[in-house]
């Protein structure tokens, strides 16, 4: 009994400091507002200091609003009617009330700082239509919150609001004065009736949208307010049917459909017959104004040619340079790409002439590299084949010849061990070929000349440095260490050759650190 006469007599003095307080500060008061604060802080009771709102201006204004949630990539203007005196909390309210979007999945910046929910929007500094405020929008599954939840929810607390109303409520006729109310009161039913299980209101189809938790029509793909797409797990129910807005737009989305796929068919039937005409294009003209990478000359439309197998865009010259210059049988591209210049482009870029000097070129390169080559002993004939081990002779189309290609040599009317013979004894008496013989050995003695390591023929450097190639089979030799640069792989193949650069250390001291 004494512990809840003092919480009386403590409430009874919070409530009269309280008052107090309220007139010290509407008077100005400040030394009698700060005694009665000190006060009713040492009764430790949670105190609430507000402002009336008849301070607070009464004009209503029109307030930009931006909303933007996680999966928006820019926000969508709104605008919203408000008081200045408004609390966010009240602000929520509103916007629940307008657009459907739960109070709980709302976060509001104002001036760059999060609202709180006790907080004005006069406390903020919107004050005029010319202020503005974010509104960031969480997703159901964040904030826990459901579509239908929700809705379960406010009807739930709008029917406990009207049972609780009257239940309270008296009916009186009217002319009956309170002794006649006290008379005709029943005596209350000490067994109450259970209260009759609420109804649920029936749910609509439709689907959830997993970002901003607004429910969708079932035939709807994406999110009629966010534009997320349509859980890939719904099925639209067989009994709906859909009323005349999404009738109008189910017509319109199959026609936007027939005209897409009537456009696409049209596109292809245009880049195939461009393809067409293209193809029948030696050369292939830039479309557009570019730099030839070669000489960064610029190049107007017209003037370049398009490499068809990279797409790559150079001056005639350039390309014409690069394939009259080259030594290879096949041409690269001129950026240093993996790419080849066609044999189609290569005769539209070069002359007759030079055509046929390629050509030729193509094929010596061809006879150089064939291990089993052989090539028309008649002087100055061009013929040549490539033999299998059961062909002996070769019948030279050019010059009517047949070649023994055992003996290496043309002797017509004599069989091989006759001409074997007979080379020896030549040998042996003709003094030029002897004295070629002696040149030959001398070269190798002095280190001015040696043996290919792979077809064996004499080579020389002249000058420059280390690095040589064989001119009959191409083999890319170390001259200081006299063996093949690379391995049997070829170029790369540190596995074998004279292994330079490998473990970073140089394959013969007096190796000039070059190929």
């Amino acid at each position: 009994m004494a512990a809840d006469s003092n919480a009386r007599i403590d409430l009874a003095r919070a409530e009269q400091l309280a008052t107090s307080l309220s007139e010290a500060l509407s008077c100005g008061d400040g030394e009698g507002a700060s005694r009665l604060s000190k006060e009713l802080a040492e009764l430790g009771l949670p105190v609430t200091v507000s402002i009336p709102r008849e301070v607070y201006p009464h004009e209503s204004f029109r307030l930009w609003v931006g909303v933007e949630d996680s999966q928006s990539d820019h926000c969508v203007p709104l605008s919203v009617e408000v008081l200045s005196q408004m609390t966010i909390l009240q602000l929520k309210e509103k916007i629940n009330n307008l657009y459907g979007f739960h109070p709980a999945l709302q976060r509001w910046v104002i001036g760059r700082r999060l609202a709180r929910d006790h907080e004005t929007l006069y406390g903020h500094g919107v004050r005029s239509s010319d202020d503005k405020a974010y509104l960031f929008l969480l997703s159901a599954q964040t904030a826990g919150l459901t579509r239908q939840q929700q809705k379960q929810k406010e009807e739930q607390l709008r029917i406990e609001g009207i049972m609780d109303s009257v239940k309270t409520m008296d009916l009186v006729p009217r002319g009956v004065n309170d002794e006649q109310i006290a008379q005709t009161k029943l005596p209350q039913n000490p067994n109450p009736l259970p209260k009759r299980p609420t109804p649920e209101p029936p749910e609509q189809p439709g689907w959830d949208c997993p970002a901003c938790t607004f429910k969708n029509k079932p035939s709807r793909p994406g999110c009629e307010m966010c534009s997320c797409d349509r859980p890939d797990d719904y099925v639209v129910p067989d009994v709906w049917e859909p009323d005349a807005d999404e009738t109008l737009r189910l017509e319109k989305e199959q026609l936007d459909i027939l005209l897409y796929e009537e456009f696409r068919m049209e596109e292809r039937q245009r880049n195939y017959m461009n393809l067409l005409a293209t193809d029948e294009l030696d050369l292939i003209p830039n479309t557009d104004e570019v730099d030839c990478p070669v000489c960064f000359s610029e190049l107007a439309p017209g003037e370049g040619v398009v490499l068809r197998e990279c797409l790559h865009v150079f001056c005639r010259d350039c390309l014409r340079g690069t394939i009259i210059n080259t030594q290879d049988a096949e041409i690269s591209c001129p950026d240093e790409c993996n790419s080849k210049i066609l044999d189609r482009e290569i005769a539209a870029l070069l002359t007759e002439e030079e055509h046929q000097r390629f050509l030729e070129l193509r094929l010596s390169i061809a006879e150089s590299r064939s291990d089993r080559s052989f090539h028309c002993k008649t002087p100055n004939c061009r013929g040549w084949c490539v033999y299998e081990d059961e062909v002996n002779e070769f019948f030279c189309p050019l010059c009517q010849a047949i070649n023994c290609i055992l003996c290496r040599a043309n002797h017509m009317g004599m069989n091989c061990k006759d001409y074997q013979d007979d080379l020896r004894v030549r040998a042996e008496n003709d003094e030029a070929a002897q004295q070629t013989k002696r040149m030959l050995e001398n070269l190798l003695r002095n280190g001015e000349a040696m043996h290919c390591p792979r077809c064996d023929i004499i080579v020389q450097k002249k000058d420059g440095c280390d690095w040589i190639c064989c001119v009959m089979c191409k083999t890319e030799i170390c001259w200081v260490t006299k063996q093949a640069r690379w391995g049997p792989n070829g170029n790369g193949d540190t596995s074998g050759g004279c292994q330079c650069r490998v473990n970073d250390r140089l394959c013969h001291p007096r190796c000039q650190n070059c190929h």
